[in-house]
């Protein structure tokens, strides 16, 4: 009998289809019309008699986990892994995977992000629509080039902004306890503490993973150290921020401009008060939206899908301690 696959990730069709064609040979493919994320109930009725499932960012929390017995690896079609209870799928003897191939297209968008909220793009745009093409103050910006720009995380994403950001002359500081010093010296980026990156940065960008350490790492204590006039961007998690603390700072000017990608709520509500700012660039999460992101995300997921249905360890497996539960004895997955 095939194995079943759950395909709940809602990419866009035609990016993907040459990856589930590929996996289609091997294993049935059941595949989510919503084109959003699943509720807890929807997905509990999509897992019945499902071994994998190329996810999106619906929980994975103790209830999802205990009620699917059959379900054996979830790949997800990104990186972000904070949706998924790591230590319960791998107590479930559930195979966690992600797709580390986002991080060009997401630093594109970071890189387009810190130019328009800096240069003031979206204020301009909307102003010559207006017909407000002589209100020179308005649009006046500091220069790009010799800014210092602090990557708050120093990942595979915050090191492809690095280059980009190299490209404009602007200095580069980073701040992430994991990282090796000598590595971010070949991207000409100095490593320095927390404190330091909020206040010598002209603008930060956030690219750290959401935990429970990370959460609202950006608040009223840390924006009061950065730089008057200074920036934010984050395309990494909404919930880095605290969206009330950000609000205020931009209101009463302590923050000249926000780049975000990633809000707390998503889909964000119509009502949330950074809306209603004009010094806010918003963009709907779709740092990895572009076709070629697409089709890598799919062929990595499809990929590992077919290593372990083959009997043979995945490549980009974030849990490898769950080869050690009872599910795996005797194999060589071991």
């Amino acid at each position: 009998m095939k194995k079943r696959v759950l395909v709940s990730s809602f990419y866009n069709r035609r990016a993907v289809t040459p990856a589930l064609d590929r996996l289609g040979k091997k294993a049935e493919i059941i595949v989510c019309e919503e084109g959003r994320t699943l509720t807890e109930k929807e997905l509990l009725e999509y897992l019945n008699g499902i071994d994998a499932v190329i996810a999106a960012e619906e929980s994975y929390n103790l209830n999802i986990l205990k009620s699917a017995p059959q379900l054996a690896m979830i790949a997800r079609d990104g990186v972000g892994l904070d949706s998924i209870d790591i230590d319960v799928a791998t107590n479930c003897g559930v195979i966690v995977n992600n797709a580390p191939v986002v991080h060009e297209s997401v630093a594109d968008l970071a890189m387009g992000l810190i130019i328009t909220t800096v240069r003031k793009i979206r204020i301009g745009d909307i102003a010559m629509r207006a017909g407000k093409w002589t209100d020179r103050d308005t649009y006046l910006a500091p220069d790009v080039n010799n800014m210092t720009l602090g990557l708050l995380g120093f990942g595979n994403v915050a090191r492809a902004v690095a280059k980009r950001a190299n490209a404009f002359d602007m200095k580069i500081v980073a701040y992430d306890p994991y990282i090796d010093k000598s590595f971010a010296q070949k991207l000409n980026v100095n490593m320095v503490t927390f404190d330091e990156l909020l206040v010598n940065a002209d603008v930060i960008s956030i690219h750290a993973p959401l935990t429970s350490e990370t959460k609202h790492i950006i608040n009223t204590k840390t924006i009061s150290k950065m730089k008057d006039n200074s920036y934010i961007v984050n395309t990494a998690r909404g919930d880095l921020i605290d969206e009330s603390a950000l609000t205020e700072a931009l209101k009463k000017g302590k923050l000249s401009g926000a780049g975000l990608d990633v809000m707390c709520d998503e889909p964000s509500v119509a009502d949330n008060p950074l809306f209603e700012l004009g010094n806010v660039t918003f963009t709907p999460h779709i740092g990895s939206d572009t076709l070629g992101t697409f089709a890598k995300v799919y062929e990595s997921a499809v990929d590992d899908i077919l290593l372990f249905f083959n009997g043979k360890k995945p490549r980009h497996v974030v849990n490898p301690e769950v080869f050690k539960h009872k599910r795996f004895e005797g194999t060589q997955l071991q």
